[in-house]
């Protein structure tokens, strides 16, 4: 193969749209979607991209971000618990500056890859070369391939032999939508699951109004105060998004985009009616993927809000027939109750210190 050149590109308009597409996956996040999430202001976050080119040509783009990240992010809860403790006294406490290959925002992490350098040791070897230029220009303590699933895992596993190892992340929970009704899928859970979510859609019906639009202009700084709701519960929550991140995909990606909105009923005149809830979500051609949520927690329970959200979801999949919801990480429970199955997400990752790599990897 060719000798391959490294370029840092600050910005997805320096890469021609017809390059990225050729390389990219035409199902998962693409272009506009990493145009929405950089020009969003998110702070603390700096975005920008890696090509490596063969002559004029890529043939890898990697989506990259700086970060501040949160240990506890990757422990397990009662580890995180411990750390939570001390960081009310030492807030920077384990919390490092990193590099990461992703996006904060995306189902999964993709890299677009050429088909007939997939298998080329060179191009690896110099992947890892131009992360790690990468890092010690950005001062990072680590580099992490974040939310592969197992195939792409695969893909970038000769890394390993260069010093990175693996671990976990976060699984994502799917649920496969192949009927023809709401009813129709309600038949395939248990009878118990199947008489309590019809309460809850009674219920609802006679509470909420539902209404689902591709653009939030009009309510953005509701639906913002909604995601900020939810988002201040979390525990070591990572990215803030700014009402900016939503607007842009209303303007950039309209065709793709879907806000579900939960209104109060209004009286007979049509007063008092109020927002209470929201889901962001993204569609592509076979699926959906239910990207954030917001609720107002002082009505949330009383109007089984989070139900509501997840059968709307899967309500609309049914709907437009799409094959598969994705419904994200979290809430496990509840999503297999529903009849999601769970995907395992994993990450790489190498320290910049060899020294530190050299230990971390013995302890991965």
């Amino acid at each position: 193969m060719a000798d391959l050149q490294a370029r840092c590109l600050k910005s997805i308009r320096e890469i021609p749209r017809e390059q990225w597409d050729r390389l990219w996956p035409p199902l998962a996040e693409g272009y506009d979607f990493y145009r929405c999430q950089e020009e969003a202001g998110i702070a603390d976050f700096e975005f920008f991209y890696l090509g490596l080119y063969a002559g004029d040509q890529p043939v890898l783009l990697a989506p990259l971000f700086t970060a501040p990240f949160n240990m506890g992010l990757a422990m397990d809860e009662t580890w995180r618990a411990r750390l939570e403790k001390l960081q009310r006294y030492w807030a920077r406490f384990l919390v490092f500056k990193t590099l990461f290959c992703g996006s904060p925002t995306s189902e999964r992490n993709v890299v677009g890859i050429a088909e007939a350098y997939r298998s080329d040791p060179a191009l690896f070897a110099a992947l890892d070369r131009a992360l790690l230029d990468l890092a010690r220009l950005h001062r990072v303590f680590m580099v992490v391939f974040k939310d592969q699933v197992d195939a792409d895992a695969e893909i970038f596993s000769p890394l390993k032999r260069l010093g990175w190892f693996g671990g976990d992340s976060m699984d994502t929970a799917i649920l496969d939508t192949p009927y023809k009704t709401l009813d129709e899928y309600f038949t395939q859970l248990g009878s118990r699951t199947r008489k309590e979510l019809r309460r809850k859609l009674r219920q609802a019906a006679g509470e909420l109004d539902v209404e689902t639009v591709a653009d939030i202009s009009a309510v953005v700084d509701d639906v913002y105060r909604l995601y900020k709701g939810v988002h201040d519960q979390g525990v070591m929550s990572f990215e803030v998004l700014t009402p900016a991140f939503f607007l842009n995909f209303c303007r950039h990606m309209a065709d793709n985009t879907v806000f579900f909105l939960y209104w109060t009923k209004g009286d007979a005149g049509g007063g008092g009616r109020r927002l209470v809830g929201m889901d962001f979500c993204l569609h592509f051609e076979d699926r959906m993927l239910a990207k954030y949520t917001g609720m107002d927690y002082s009505v949330s329970r009383d109007l089984n809000l989070y139900f509501i959200g997840l059968l709307s979801n899967i309500e609309w999949c049914i709907r437009h027939g799409k094959k598969s919801c994705v419904l994200g990480p979290g809430s496990y429970a509840v999503k297999q109750q529903m009849g999601a199955r769970l995907i395992p997400l994993r990450t790489l990752t190498k320290m910049v210190n060899p020294v530190v790599n050299w230990f971390a990897n013995r302890f991965a």
